[in-house]
């Protein structure tokens, strides 16, 4: 070996035994990434049971490494260095990221615990969203001219679920209660990918075979064509999967088309803008070219006099529809929108006293939808089907909706967790037993 090998090697050995002594003796580890928006694996308890199952040895190979000293700078630069290397042309990246159930650890809530049930190995070529080997739903998003794009897989079966689960509902609440299905796409469905088209399946041939699948007395809300109509308009983020307000504005518009009555016209409200939005695609990504191209997040403040409750089990909390505390926030402005992550349940009643009562079970795209609807109800009552439970709540969903006499139940999620089992479990969960199976 010669001198300078051995010197290069002997830096080496350097370098990483003085960060391995450091991250040893590092006793204020984090426990959130900032960057990917996610909890950090905390140490794991040992026990003898984890010990020969190999589970403990996995979870401290997972705690070394989310808690590893400069953890966040090594995982910017990796990733840096993929989109220089990337074989798809400059300004073109594939990134994948598993799914989670729970929000932000922000909230100071945590989604359901339960392990995955019984999933299909996926096949070794199969590029777009789907099951990975450990039961979680992993997403993928190319990124395209500064902008992050959610693909689709279109999985017959899981939609097929979907319906099963709403029929169910259909078959169990009181025939007077109407039910709405409403499902936002992603926004790959409606940017022009050119060259790439290929890569995701058409959301429009799902969202048609889904509505053939539901039973008589479950209303669809074509949000879709609405969509595609505004599709030159700010609808999605660029650095975050879900839609602007203005995108939830006119899917409310189509809900109140659905429903027979007239939306009332956006500029009956306040706008603020809220400047330097970096979302949830970004920090699955971490994309350099979305950390220059940062969003706008507008809000429209409602007209509507109103209380917003939120339920913690049976504690109640006061809250905002529009949240302005998340203001500042570079990763967390979407929460501005009735920030319900981690209530068991919530409800707004408002000073429009004309008896009609809502119930909305939704994932956090329904979350910028919910303000439009305070003109037209006196009670909306919210459930996140992530952190409802019939033990917190002391009741069923079924239930829940007799007790509070409740006339209209609107399902709002977006495509990818209408298309994932593990998410609408959950929904069918909310029934209690005898759901859809």
């Amino acid at each position: 070996m010669s001198k300078k090998l051995r010197t290069e090697a002997i830096l080496f050995l350097v370098v990483i035994a003085f960060l391995g002594l450091a991250n040893l003796f590092n006793t204020e580890k984090a426990t959130v990434s900032e960057l990917e928006h996610r909890a950090l694996e905390k140490r794991p308890e040992f026990s003898i049971e984890a010990l020969c199952s190999g589970a403990y040895f996995r979870r401290m190979e997972n705690y070394y490494s989310d808690t590893f000293i400069f953890r966040d700078s090594i995982v910017k630069t990796s990733r840096k260095i993929q989109q220089l290397c990337s074989l798809l042309g400059p300004g073109i990246t594939i990134v994948t990221a598993p799914e989670e159930l729970s929000k932000h650890t922000e909230t100071g809530q945590e989604g359901p615990s339960e392990e995955p049930g019984e999933t299909e190995e996926p096949a070794e070529n199969d590029l777009l969203p789907g099951m990975d080997g450990d039961g979680q739903n992993v997403g993928y998003w190319i990124v395209v001219d500064g902008r992050a794009v959610q693909l689709f897989k279109f999985n017959k079966e899981n939609i097929d679920y979907y319906a099963a689960v709403l029929n169910q509902y259909r078959a169990r609440v009181d025939g007077a209660v109407r039910i709405y299905s409403m499902i936002a796409p992603t926004n790959s469905e409606f940017v022009q990918l050119k060259r790439y088209r290929e890569i995701t399946d058409s959301q429009n041939e799902a969202l048609v075979y889904l509505n053939s699948r539901l039973k008589p007395g479950i209303r669809s809300v074509n949000v879709y064509d609405v969509l595609n109509k505004h599709k030159s308009e700010y609808l999605y983020f660029r650095t975050d999967h879900h839609w602007t307000a203005l995108g939830a504005y006119y899917g409310y518009c189509a809900f109140m088309k659905a429903r027979g009555e007239q939306p009332v016209p956006l500029d009956r409200y306040r706008k603020v803008d809220l400047e330097g939005f970096l979302g949830s695609s970004y920090s699955k990504t971490l994309d350099h070219n979305l950390e220059k191209n940062p969003d706008t997040l507008t809000v429209y403040l409602p007209f509507t006099e109103h209380q917003f409750t939120q339920y913690y089990a049976r504690e109640a909390r006061e809250s905002a529809v529009i949240d302005l505390q998340y203001a500042a926030s570079k990763t967390d402005k979407y929460l501005v929108f009735i920030s319900s992550g981690g209530g068991t349940w919530g409800v707004i009643r408002t000073a429009v006293k004309n008896g009609k009562k809502i119930l909305v079970v939704k994932d956090s795209f329904g979350n910028a939808l919910v303000p439009f609807l305070l003109p037209h109800y006196e009670e909306i009552y919210v459930v996140d089907s992530r952190f409802y439970s019939t033990a917190a709540a002391g009741k069923d969903i079924l239930q829940f909706i007799r007790d509070n006499r409740i006339e209209e139940l609107l399902f709002m999620q977006y495509m990818e967790d209408v298309n994932w089992r593990k998410f609408m479990e959950g929904v069918e969960a909310l029934m209690g037993p005898g759901g859809a199976g």
